[in-house]
């Protein structure tokens, strides 16, 4: 029952993790760094620690049979990870759900089951299995590139969320690669936080829950990046007063649903790939975003961010989303080579 558990778990978080954005949408008279810091506040710091100290209550003990060089990578890793995250709510903001979570997240699927198997394995590049995983993360390349031609092409009209001209889309378009690029940091910490699960397991956490330490220090870190970042947008725009607009409570219950979706995706995730054994963190991922990708980008037409599109440009995108399915599914087959 492990594997079917584990597939299950992950499958559960690519959901979350593909609508979590959703109710950033619908909040009223905040700008995206009202939203984005009380995303932050509840999503890596409270609700994280609530989970985190209802898994493992001796986490303090943990990181203390952990070695200074491990932490201090695992930090470094949050605090990239961290830019990341707010890249990936500019990004997304940006771009729009339809167009810009399935060019990061496809970014996230193919570094993050790549950079694993460089670092740890990196023989296996040069045997069909790394040949198969390389030419996914070619795919993904593919993908992202007629997804972002299809992004050219549609309408910048003044509320389309794809933005109002050609340079917001360019910008757009960096900001959301490189949140990609920055992203896929949970799941190598995963791979280089074997000291730390195995420091939690000692102590006598699940095998399934060791993780959570990990996701723990990520997160922490994270958030002090992203909340302060936001405090300066908020100086700088001198706009502090929204948190006290009449849409405030109805925001802030808002920021905590899209929370709570992203919090429980990644630890169910990390159940998911415990589960699924040695090979977790390579086959697990690309099926956690690949879903997800599916997921946030039917939000995103479902809104109607692509209603005003050509009929050429909604035929691209949906070209260049199947190319990244296509991708994310070599890169889970990769696992079944040798």
């Amino acid at each position: 029952m492990e594997l079917p558990t584990g597939f299950l778990l992950v499958l559960s978080a690519g959901v979350l993790q593909g609508t979590f954005i959703l109710p950033m949408t619908l909040t009223k008279k905040w700008a995206w760094e009202h939203t984005w810091a009380a995303f932050s506040l509840f999503g890596m710091l409270a609700f994280n620690w609530v989970i985190t100290l209802v898994a493992i209550p001796n986490i303090v003990s943990v990181y203390r049979l952990v070695s200074l060089r491990d932490m201090t990578i695992l930090t470094l890793f949050g605090a990239g990870w961290g830019l990341g995250a707010i890249l990936f709510g500019l990004g997304m903001d940006k771009l729009g759900m339809a167009l810009g979570y399935p060019i990061i997240m496809g970014l996230i699927a193919s570094l993050g089951a790549l950079i694993p198997l460089l670092v740890f394995s990196a023989a296996t590049v040069f045997r069909v299995k790394g040949l198969i995983l390389l030419l996914g993360t070619a795919i993904m390349i593919l993908g992202i590139a007629v997804c972002s031609l299809a992004g050219v092409r549609e309408p910048r009209s003044s509320d389309s969320p794809a933005r109002a001209n050609s340079q917001g889309f360019a910008a757009g378009l960096v900001i959301a690669i490189a949140a990609g690029v920055l992203s896929c940091l949970p799941n190598v910490g995963m791979a280089f936080g074997t000291s730390v699960m195995v420091a939690a397991q000692s102590l006598g956490v699940s095998r399934t829950y060791s993780g959570t330490a990990i996701w723990a220090l990520f997160f922490t870190v994270g958030f002090l990046l992203n909340v302060g970042y936001c405090f300066y947008l908020m100086a700088r725009h001198e706009n502090w007063n929204a948190y006290l607009s009449k849409e405030a409570a109805r925001n802030f219950g808002l920021s905590a649903v899209m929370a709570i979706m992203w919090i429980v995706s990644f630890y169910l995730y990390g159940m998911g790939a415990a589960k699924l054994g040695k090979w977790g963190v390579v086959v697990g991922w690309p099926l956690f975003i690949s879903l997800s990708i599916v997921v946030g980008n039917l939000w995103g037409i479902l809104r109607g961010e692509w209603q005003a599109a050509s009929r050429s440009a909604r035929i691209l995108l949906y070209r260049g989303l199947f190319v990244l399915l296509i991708a994310v599914i070599t890169i889970a087959g990769s696992n079944l080579a040798r």
